[in-house]
This record gives C-alpha cells, sequence and structure tokens, in this order.
C-alpha cells in the first residue's frame, strides 16, 4: 500500500518466473529492475556479485519514489468534413454581417433626420431676417449640413454659394456669402453635403458631378474648397442630374444619384465605384424626384407621368408603381417620417401635397391649399408647390411647402387646424383649414375667409404702406437650420434667398 514502509530485515525472495530474461540481464549489468507498478514505486535490487551467485540477497530500506508527472496539452486531432468547416465559416460570417447590419442600422436611425430638429411647438412668424442677392439666375437648391453650421445654394448661373448660419441672426449689418465656386460649368442643378458639412457632391446640367472638400477655417477666414474626385456622365445615354441625395450605409459612403434618362446610381465615394445601378422604366415617364428609405431597404422614383415607382435596395429589384389619378407630374418626393411606408409627393397644380402607402396604393392624406373642389383632376389653380421640408418634431411631425403662389405654408399635421400661412404676398387673404373625409382620404383644405367692407376700409390710412417681404417670383427650395432659434430659408427663381424666423 501506499506509505506502508517494511522493517529492513524482512526479505524479499525473487518469486519464480518474475525476472525475466531482460531483468536478469539487468542484475547482471547493474541496471535497475522494470517496475510492474503503475504507481512509481521503485524497489531497487543490490547490485553487489552475491546476487549473482545465487545467494540471499539483503534488500535495503525500502524507498518510495513518487513521480511528478506533467501533463502535456492534448495531441487529440479532430478531423471535420469540409461541409462542416465551410458551415461554421458560414456561421461566423453571417454573425459579423448581422453585427455590421446593426450597427449601421442604428447609425442611419440617428443621421436620417436632423441632428437638431426644429423644437417642440416651433411656430415662425414670418419676419424677414435676412434678404441675401448674390445668385444672378435662379436658385435650385438649398442644402444645410447636418451640423447646421453652414448652409449652400446653387444657381443656373453657374455658382455655388456657402453662407455662414450663424450670420443670419440679424447681429451683423452686412451678410453675405462666405465662399463662392464658380469653376463647374453649365447650370448647377442640385447639390448635398456628404459626411457632416466635410463635403459637397454637386451636379451640373453638363454631366459632370464633383466631390468637394471643405476645410473649415477660423473667422474671419473663409473656408476652403478643394476638388477631390469627380466624373462625367454620357449625355445621350445617362443625361444630367435631375436628384441627388447622401447616405452612410456602414461600411459604405454612397453618393445617390437619379438622371433624366432613368438611370439610378449608387456612387461609392470610399472605393470610387458603383455600390448599386437601376435601370428605370422610361415608359413610366421621365425621373423628376427620388428619396430612400430611412433603413436604406428601398427607395422610391417620382415621375413627369405621375407614377411612383418602388425599388427593393437588397434585390435590387422594382416592387410596384401607383399613379395619381391625373398623371399631374411629381414635383417633389419625400418619405414620411413616422409612417415606415408612406411617401409624400407634390403634385403639378392645385398645390396639392398628398402622402401615399406605397403598400396598398392608396392616398391617405392629402393638403390641398387651392379653391378647387378637394381631390378633383379638374386644375383651376396652376400653382404648385416646388419646395418640401417634413421633421418628425417630436412625434408630432410638420411640414413647409413653398411654390408658384410664392407662399410659404406651415402644416401641422397633428392638428391641421393650426396650419397657417408663413409668409406670402401684400395681398393675402386670410384663411382657414379644415378637415374631412373624401372617399377614404383625410383632406386638409385652405379655404379663404370672406372679407367684409366696412367704414374703416374706404377710409384713407395715413402714413406709407409697408413694403411687402415675400418672394416676388416662384418660390424654387425651401429648409430650416437652427442656432440659437430655429430659422426658414427660402429661395426662389429670380436668384433672390431670403431668410426667416
Amino acid at each position: 500500500m501506499f506509505g506502508s514502509l517494511e522493517p529492513s530485515s524482512i526479505q524479499h525472495p525473487l518469486t519464480k518466473g518474475y525476472v525475466q530474461t531482460s531483468d536478469q540481464e539487468a542484475i547482471q549489468t547493474g541496471k535497475p529492475l522494470r517496475s510492474e507498478s503503475s504507481a512509481g514505486i521503485c524497489m531497487p535490487l543490490s547490485s553487489s556479485p552475491q546476487a549473482a551467485n545465487g545467494q540471499a540477497i539483503q534488500v535495503r530500506k525500502p524507498t518510495i519514489q513518487v513521480i511528478s508527472s506533467v501533463v502535456s496539452p492534448s495531441t487529440y486531432q479532430l478531423r471535420i468534413t469540409t461541409c462542416k468547416t465551410e458551415l461554421q465559416q458560414l456561421i461566423q460570417q453571417k454573425r459579423e454581417q448581422c453585427n455590421a447590419e446593426r450597427i449601421a442600422k442604428q447609425m442611419m436611425e440617428n443621421a436620417e433626420w436632423e441632428t437638431k430638429p426644429p423644437p417642440p411647438g416651433w411656430h415662425p412668424k414670418g419676419l424677414l431676417v435676412a434678404h441675401l442677392h448674390e445668385h444672378k439666375s435662379a436658385v435650385n437648391c438649398i442644402r444645410v449640413s447636418d451640423e447646421h453650421s453652414i448652409f449652400a445654394t446653387c444657381s443656373n448661373d453657374g455658382t455655388v454659394k456657402i453662407w455662414d448660419s450663424h450670420k443670419m441672426e440679424g447681429k451683423t449689418t452686412t451678410t453675405r456669402s462666405i465662399l463662392t465656386y464658380s469653376r463647374i460649368g453649365g447650370r448647377v442643378t442640385t447639390l448635398t453635403f456628404c459626411q457632416g458639412s466635410h463635403y459637397l457632391a454637386i451636379a451640373s446640367d453638363n454631366g459632370s458631378i464633383q466631390l468637394f472638400g471643405i476645410e473649415a477655417s477660423k473667422l474671419p477666414k473663409s473656408p476652403k474648397i478643394h476638388p477631390i474626385q469627380n466624373r462625367f456622365l454620357d449625355q445621350k445615354d445617362d443625361g444630367c442630374v435631375v436628384d441627388m441625395h447622401h447616405f452612410n450605409s456602414g461600411a459604405q459612403s454612397v453618393l445617390a444619384y437619379a438622371t433624366v434618362n432613368g438611370s439610378l446610381v449608387g456612387w461609392d465615394l470610399r472605393s470610387c465605384n458603383n455600390a448599386w445601378t437601376l435601370k428605370h422604366d422610361l415608359r413610366l415617364g421621365l425621373i423628376t424626384s427620388f428619396a430612400v428609405d430611412i433603413h436604406q431597404c428601398w427607395l422610391c422614383i417620382g415621375t413627369s407621368s405621375g407614377t411612383m415607382a418602388c425599388w427593393d435596395m437588397r434585390f435590387q429589384l422594382p416592387i410596384s408603381s401607383h399613379s395619381h389619378p391625373s398623371r399631374a407630374r411629381i414635383r417633389r418626393l419625400l418619405m414620411h417620417p413616422l409612417s415606415q411606408s408612406w411617401v409624400i409627393a407634390a403634385v403639378q397644380g392645385n398645390n396639392e401635397v398628398s402622402m401615399w402607402d406605397m403598400e396598398t396604393g392608396d392616398r391617405r392624406f392629402t393638403l390641398w391649399a387651392s379653391s378647387a373642389p378637394p381631390l378633383s383632376e379638374l386644375q383651376p389653380s396652376s400653382h404648385s408647390v416646388h419646395g418640401i421640408y417634413c421633421s418628425p418634431a417630436d412625434g408630432n411631425p410638420i411640414l413647409l411647402t413653398a411654390g408658384s403662389d410664392m407662399k410659404i405654408r406651415f402644416w401641422d399635421l397633428a392638428y391641421p387646424e393650426r396650419s397657417y400661412i408663413v409668409a406670402g404676398s401684400s395681398s393675402s387673404a386670410s384663411v382657414s383649414y379644415y378637415r374631412k373625409i373624401i372617399e377614404g382620404t383625410e383632406v386638409v383644405q385652405e379655404i379663404q375667409n370672406k372679407h367684409k367692407m366696412g367704414p374703416t376700409d374706404e377710409t384713407p390710412r395715413r402714413g406709407p404702406e409697408s413694403l411687402p417681404v415675400g418672394h416676388h417670383d416662384i418660390i424654387t427650395d425651401i429648409a430650416t437650420f437652427q442656432t440659437t432659434q430655429g430659422f426658414i430659408v427660402t429661395a426662389s427663381r429670380d436668384g433672390i434667398v431670403k431668410v426667416w424666423k
């Protein structure tokens, strides 16, 4: 037994047949015998010559030798079939892809809508803050940077101007653009900021798309702009760019643009290659505007024949298309900030702005600022909305519209009766807004209030009449920015840019 010691006087005769030939050789040569014990107990025999003569062997006091064993790493080899290895690799790849998509989705949800939305309860009063007349021709587009520190305008005069938002608060006597870029060629149709305010993409009617880097400088120095990338489209195959947006999709920084001949392209600015390319069926009309889903799962395009067509961004396949009953031109298209399957479309005529459910093709909500009967296909009013701004506004979305009637309207979608005209011509009459249901569509109609003549209206007024502060030509675009308070910026066909609060 382990740990038991026998007296030294006890002799241990060898068991018959225990010592084999190899053991005898070991005794003769003086080598220790092999032990059969797996416990590592060694009982060495005497190496004296008496052992060879067959005399009694005096055994020494037994000792216990404990052999410390070190467990070496397992040397087992696992044989796995090729299909199982490929399956494990595929599972790991899908896990990494799912994690990247989840991170990208969180980035998109945080960055899609503005970093500085209007505060809850914001109602602009229509006070003119700045009147900017630097462009020499129609202003086509206004874009505000993500930080709201600057905004940019582009015009048919071939220039792009960048403005400092903080200078629009009325605290300075002169308000001028901080940068003008004119080495573009052709009329600048649209532009958009990329990755905050660090890059600016510009598209011209000569088929060029240029990406510029903006280097901010400390005041009073102006920022610097330098070209980074550019591409030229084939005028016969693609045509010029009509609309352009930028979005981040995790590993890609995509500049999406649509051309007049039906090309929808996602340009990956990091790899300088196309992330995707779609081809629109021109039988549905020419592309006039498009919008991308907040999760970048699908996009919707509006056409000159009143068609709204949806594309699946994941499989790059057309999903469905729905048309306006009057086949009127779609001027502007936006995604609804709350309902993920809805789009907001500004339609030619009657100042109509409708919200469509693209899953069912139903017109769910309509803003109607016209004297014509709501949802009628007749167009006694030729006025149309050219610029739309939409904000979720803490769960109560608001909508700003402006167009050919030179009026800026504030639409409260949660409480339509609170809608009003922010700014317009001096002859603008007072209006009221009423909600009704027509053929399953909720309609908010603008109705002019009847003006009653009184004795005070016939008497002459003292003092000069106030000059109209509104636009004198078609308002082409509208946007908002936030500094110490909320501001509205509008642009018109005569090259005027106005800032309101």
